[in-house]
C-alpha cells in the first residue's frame, strides 16, 4: 500500500511540475494593463541608441550639390518556389507560375557628405537575416552599412517565400529556401552597388496628394485611413533621366490566396503603368499598411450574405462563391486582375498629374539613421482576450523580440520605417504632427525586422466574439507587445525626428 501511495504521489508531483513548466513556458499568464515604459531601462536604452546613431550622420548646415543614381534587379523565383503571405494558401504555398516579374529597385543620393540608399522590393517584407547578408556585401563593394540603407517592400502577398527558417516563418513564407535567400542578397547588393556607382549630378523634388478612393479601413467600417500618396522624383541633370518614388498604405491583398502565380499586386500594376506612361521606372514603398485594405475600382466585391461572412476576412467572401460553385476560379482571378490593373493605372495618373507641379532642388541636406530597440514586454493574446502567452513562448517559437527603426531625411522629406504592419490610423497622426513642423513625412512598414502589428492603443481591449476577423487578428492575435506599444514607438519617432532635424520643440511626448 505504501508503494502505491508513493507511486501516486510521485505521479501527482510530476504532473504538477509538468503543468507548472507548461504555464511558465507557454501560458496562460495574466494580462498587464500598463507597461510603464517611460520608467523602464529598455526605453532609456532605446533613446540612447537613437542618440548614438544620430551622431554618425551630419544633419543641418549647408547642403552640397546633389548626386543621384539608381538601379534595378529582377528577383523572380522559379515556378514551384513557395509564396509569401496567406497562411491558408493552397498547394502548400508553392507557386505554379509567374504572372509578372518581380524586382528590387534602389535610389542612392549623396550631398558630398552623406549617402542614403532607398530600397523598394517587390516582396512581403525584408527580414534581419537578409539584411545581414546584404550588409556583408555592400560593406565591401561601396563601403556602406545598413545605417545608410532604408529597406522597404511593397507587401505583396504574391511574392517570394522561403525567406527564413522556423515554425512561425513557415506559416508566412512556406518551406525555407536558403539558396534563394543567397540569390536575393546578391541581387539587392548589386542594385545598391550600381546605384551608388552611377551617382551623377541631379535634382530632387517631392510632394503628396490625397487618394482616398482606393483604400479603406478593414477593421472598422468608416474608420480613418492613411490615404496619402507620397511621391518624389529624382532627375539627372545631364540627360534628364528620371526615377519616380511613391509610397501608399494599401495592403498588397487585391489578389487572394487562390492566386498561385508570382506578382506584385496593385503596386506592380502601378509601377508598370508609370513606366508605360512616362518612360521612367517607379520605386514603390509600402506605407502604413496596418488595417489598410485596397479598394480597387472594377468589378464590385460581393456583399456578405451571412452573419459569419460579414465578420470574415475581405477576400474570403469572394472565395466562398467559388467554394459553393457560384463563381468559377477563372472568373475570380479575372475579376481580381481587372481590379489590380485599374487601380494601378488610376494611381499612375494621379502621381504623374501631381508631379507636374513639383519644384526641384539641386542642393539637398541628407541624413540617415538606424537603431535597434527592445519593445515592451510580450503580451500575445492568441486564444483569449483575458490571457497572454508566456514571454518565453517567443523563444520557443523563434519569434524575434528586437525592433529596428530606420530613418532618412532628404531636405524636408522625412522617411521613417518601423518593424510592424504599422497602423494607417497612427500614421495619419504622425503625418499631421510632422506637417506642423514643416516636414513631409513618409511612414513605411517592415524596416528589416518584424514585430507583428502596431495598432492604436485606444483599441487594445476591443477584441472578442462578434467583432470583425481583421480586428481580432490585428489588435489581438498579432499585437504582440501590450497596451502601450503605440505610445512607446511614437515617443521613439519624436526623438528620432528631433535628433535628425535639430528642431528644439520636437521633444519626446509625455
Amino acid at each position: 500500500m505504501k508503494i502505491v501511495k508513493r507511486v501516486v504521489l510521485s505521479l501527482l508531483v510530476l504532473l504538477l511540475l509538468l503543468a507548472a513548466g507548461f504555464v511558465f513556458m507557454v501560458g496562460p499568464w495574466p494580462l498587464y494593463t500598463d507597461s510603464h515604459y517611460q520608467q523602464s531601462r529598455y526605453f532609456k536604452k532605446a533613446l540612447d541608441a537613437i542618440d548614438a546613431a544620430a551622431k554618425k550622420t551630419r544633419s543641418g548646415g549647408n547642403a552640397g550639390p546633389l548626386k543621384a543614381g539608381w538601379a534595378e534587379r529582377e528577383i523572380t523565383p522559379k515556378s514551384g518556389h513557395p509564396m509569401a503571405g496567406y497562411g491558408a494558401r493552397p498547394n502548400n504555398k508553392h507557386s505554379t507560375g509567374v504572372r509578372e516579374p518581380l524586382f528590387v529597385r534602389t535610389l542612392a543620393l549623396n550631398n558630398g557628405t552623406d549617402t542614403v540608399v532607398l530600397v523598394g522590393s517587390d516582396m512581403l517584407q525584408t527580414l534581419p537575416n537578409l539584411l545581414e547578408m546584404v550588409e556583408a556585401r555592400i560593406s565591401k563593394s561601396v563601403s556602406l552599412t545598413n545605417r545608410n540603407v532604408m529597406y522597404t517592400s511593397s507587401h505583396t502577398h504574391c511574392g517570394p517565400g522561403g525567406l527564413a527558417p522556423g515554425i512561425v516563418a513557415k506559416e508566412s513564407y512556406g518551406d525555407y529556401a536558403p539558396d534563394y535567400l543567397t540569390f536575393l542578397a546578391d541581387r539587392l547588393a548589386e542594385a545598391i552597388t550600381e546605384a551608388v556607382d552611377t551617382m551623377a549630378p541631379a535634382r530632387f523634388a517631392h510632394g503628396a496628394v490625397d487618394v482616398p478612393e482606393y483604400i479603406r479601413n478593414r477593421t472598422r467600417k468608416g474608420a480613418p485611413v492613411d490615404s496619402t500618396l507620397n511621391f518624389a522624383v529624382a532627375e539627372k541633370i545631364d540627360g534628364g533621366q528620371r526615377l519616380y518614388l511613391a509610397r501608399y498604405s494599401a495592403h498588397g491583398t487585391a489578389y487572394g490566396e487562390e492566386m498561385l502565380e508570382f506578382n506584385n499586386d496593385h503596386a506592380g500594376a502601378f509601377q508598370r503603368s508609370v513606366k508605360e506612361k512616362s518612360g521612367a521606372p517607379l520605386l514603390y514603398m509600402g506605407g502604413a499598411v496596418g488595417s489598410m485594405c485596397p479598394n480597387p475600382p472594377g468589378p464590385p466585391l460581393p456583399e456578405p450574405w451571412t452573419p459569419e461572412l460579414k465578420l470574415a476576412f475581405e477576400n474570403d467572401v469572394e472565395s466562398e462563391l467559388v467554394k459553393q460553385g457560384k463563381k468559377t476560379l477563372a472568373d475570380l482571378l479575372r475579376d481580381q486582375q481587372t481590379r489590380v490593373e485599374a487601380m494601378g493605372a488610376a494611381m499612375a495618373d494621379r502621381l504623374l498629374a501631381a508631379a507636374k507641379e513639383l519644384n526641384f532642388e539641386d542642393h539637398v541636406d541628407i541624413a540617415s539613421l538606424e537603431a535597434a530597440y527592445t519593445p515592451p514586454p510580450a503580451q500575445v493574446r492568441l486564444f483569449s482576450p483575458k490571457w497572454r502567452l508566456s514571454p518565453f513562448a517567443f523563444k520557443l517559437l523563434g519569434v524575434p523580440t528586437t525592433g529596428r527603426l530606420q530613418a532618412a531625411r532628404i531636405g524636408s522629406m522625412f522617411l521613417i520605417g518601423m518593424p510592424y504592419d504599422f497602423s494607417g490610423e497612427t500614421s495619419r497622426e504622425w503625418q499631421q504632427w510632422a506637417r506642423e513642423r514643416d516636414a513631409d513625412l513618409w511612414v513605411t512598414s517592415f524596416s528589416g525586422a518584424y514585430l507583428g502589428y502596431l495598432s492604436p492603443d485606444k483599441y487594445y481591449h476591443e477584441i472578442g466574439e462578434g467583432l470583425h476577423y481583421n480586428q481580432n487578428y490585428e489588435i489581438g492575435q498579432m499585437n504582440w507587445f501590450g497596451p502601450n506599444q503605440e505610445a512607446y514607438v511614437t515617443d521613439l519617432f519624436h526623438h528620432v525626428f528631433e535628433r535628425m532635424t535639430n528642431i528644439p520643440h520636437a521633444t519626446v511626448a509625455s
